[in-house]
């Protein structure tokens, strides 16, 4: 692990992979770590050198006050890379990283070779729109005191509830930099970031535009199976159906723009998950390298 500088006082956690070859740099979605690719990344090593950053505000990265709007997230991307002396990368992000693999790839078209998309091509946007013009869905009945919560009850069961809506197992790295717990009694307490880091990074979501990207990409979608459902009310039920039909909808009309980037190509995992190399692992990996041309 190494930090790189990108801003005055703010620092990026870069975990470099090794490997020989052009850069292939990964970027982690929200909440997440670079750890969250440990067990990915070494796949692409005998063509690649390979890395991953944690953005600002999460993990081991610095948590400065301001700076989660995609463009600030973005340029990050690029003094990283200056940093590294990375000339041109391949940049595959999962999740809100999206927004920034966009912004980066239409606006320094030169330092971009490829792009993939680990279900993340979706306008965030429009998502924070969505989530913030729609009243939450009822409380699951009866709710469980976090106190009583068995998923909480240490790192294991964090890890295990983890696993179970998420397709695949957490690195152990990852659960130890992005999230904490209570050195006395071992509980998950929650995600290791700056606490208004989320907020800021979705208010400060840029609407996704593809008209400038000019590089090839891939791009992985996943349409999940619920989970978790026989723990809810039917009230809380309805509501999560009718969120999810809406979310798709922005996720659909996303993959059309997309789909008009010369040099495009779309995958679709039917029942995967969205952390797809978890739930699809052999065929993320196999698609990769055929589009990386290793």
């Amino acid at each position: 692990m190494k930090r790189v500088t990108v801003a005055e006082g703010v620092e990026l956690e870069v975990l470099d992979f090794g490997g020989q070859g052009p850069a292939l740099v990964f970027l982690a979605g929200l909440g997440c770590t670079g750890h969250v690719f440990d067990d990915l990344a070494p796949e692409f090593t005998a063509n690649r050198h390979v890395y991953a950053f944690t953005r600002r505000g999460f993990g081991a990265s610095s948590w400065p006050e301001k700076g989660y709007d995609t463009a600030t997230l973005g340029t990050d991307v690029v003094r990283a890379l200056d940093g590294l002396g990375i000339a041109k990368a391949s940049l595959a992000g999962h999740s809100l990283a999206g927004d920034e693999l966009t912004w980066v790839a239409a606006r320094y078209p030169e330092r971009v070779e490829k792009l993939v998309y680990l279900d993340s091509a979706v306008d965030h946007a429009r998502v924070h729109e969505v989530l913030s013009s729609q009243p939450p869905p009822p409380s699951a009945e009866p709710e469980v005191a976090p106190e009583q919560d068995p998923d909480l009850a240490s790192r294991a069961a964090w890890s295990a509830a983890l696993a179970r809506d998420s397709g695949g197992r957490f690195p152990n790295d990852e659960i130890e930099q992005a999230y904490d717990f209570d050195p006395k009694t071992g509980r998950g307490v929650g995600i290791h970031a700056r606490p208004d880091a989320f907020a800021q990074v979705m208010s400060g979501s840029a609407r996704m535009d593809f008209s400038g990207v000019r590089a090839p990409v891939l791009a992985f979608y996943a349409r999940p199976r619920a989970t978790g459902l026989e723990r809810m009310t039917p009230a809380r039920q309805e509501a999560l159906k009718a969120l999810i039909l809406k979310l798709d909808g922005v996720r659909g009309e996303t993959e059309a723009a997309l789909r008009k980037v010369p040099g495009t190509k779309v995958v679709m995992f039917e029942n995967g998950q969205h952390f797809v190399w978890f739930s699809n692992h052999a065929e993320v990996v196999r698609e990769m390298k055929a589009f990386l041309g290793q």
